[in-house]
């Protein structure tokens, strides 16, 4: 990609931070680089770019981790992305040396277990990880199969039919289908239904490769015929292009980890899906107005960002 083509990563990554911000407000809060001499994390958790535009996700991880006794601050923010944009947009090398980056600046905390809620994240960084890893790293899939035994005595029943969309690409994307499985079939009342056509290709649904629509309706046409009353989606980049399809088949689109947050009796808004499901960009501005306007930003610097995160 020439140098005149490249898109400009400080405008994508000021858009994650704004909208973010206006999602999540000051709920979110995370450290971008601990100072020299800080305490041991023995978890953090990683959060990446484009995770602020669906906060509810992380929050809520970090409140199922706290119910059995595990403290995971967040390290990262909207400009630490794991490289997997940079590698997207045609700058390889810069998405290793970011990827790398990232590797590095977890040394500072000392952990033993970093955590991820992002598929691109565990993908680039597993591939650019020492030899010899300094620290474990997992999708959070696993620290929640590995503490079923805390959690199964705190779910409540959910009473509800859901079909799961997964991704079984590679080795880590089919754990992670095991994993949420596994997590989901221990809450009492949820029924999980088999279906034929609730596989996704690639690592994860996203904006550059999104599930072909002949494929994405096959999936929604079959649940609703099988009388599921939720998708239930592994990552937030699936929830994203999933779900719109709420307006158009009788069916409510649910990150997993909003599943189990709901068996314990946890809740985050889910601000993005709110905005989405308006349907319309002026009306969701508008509902964005009490928010960004004490920040002083104006209707027009924030409708584009809005365009473009939500209604891509």
């Amino acid at each position: 990609m020439s140098d005149a083509k490249k898109p400009s990563y400080t405008s994508i990554f000021n858009n994650v931070r704004i909208i973010g911000q206006l999602f999540a407000g000051d709920r979110l809060r995370w450290q971008t680089e601990l100072p020299i001499g800080s305490p041991s994390l023995p978890f953090v958790l990683h959060l990446s770019c484009f995770v602020h535009y669906t906060p509810h996700i992380p929050l809520l991880a970090q409140r199922i981790l706290e119910r059995i006794g595990i403290e995971c601050p967040i390290l990262g923010g909207p400009e630490n992305c794991c490289g997997a944009l940079h590698v997207h947009m045609g700058d390889a090398a810069l998405g290793e040396q970011a990827a790398r980056i990232g590797i590095g600046s977890f040394r500072r905390a000392r952990p033993t277990t970093i955590l991820s809620v992002c598929p691109d994240c565990d993908e680039m960084f597993s591939q650019f990880m020492p030899r010899v890893a300094p620290y474990r790293h997992s999708n959070i899939s696993e620290i929640f199969v590995e503490q079923l035994a805390k959690l199964k005595p705190m779910m409540r029943p959910v009473n509800r039919r859901v079909v799961i969309h997964s991704h079984d690409s590679n080795p880590q994307r089919q754990r992670d289908k095991a994993n949420i499985e596994a997590v989901l079939g221990a809450i009492p009342g949820l029924e999980i239904i088999k279906a034929d056509h609730a596989e996704g290709i690639g690592p994860h649904c996203q904006i550059l490769a999104p599930m072909p629509a002949t494929l994405r309706d096959a999936m929604f046409d079959e649940a609703v015929a099988l009388g599921a009353e939720s998708l239930i989606v592994p990552y937030h980049s699936c929830y994203r292009q999933h779900l719109k399809s709420e307006l158009r088949w009788p069916l409510s689109v649910q990150h997993y980890i909003s599943l189990i947050g709901e068996s314990l009796g946890l809740h985050e808004e889910e601000e993005y899906k709110k905005l989405r499901l308006l349907d319309d960009v002026d009306k969701a501005v508008e509902m964005l107005r009490p928010r960004f306007e004490p920040l002083g930003y104006t209707a027009d610097e924030v409708r584009p960002m809005v365009e473009w995160a939500v209604y891509c």
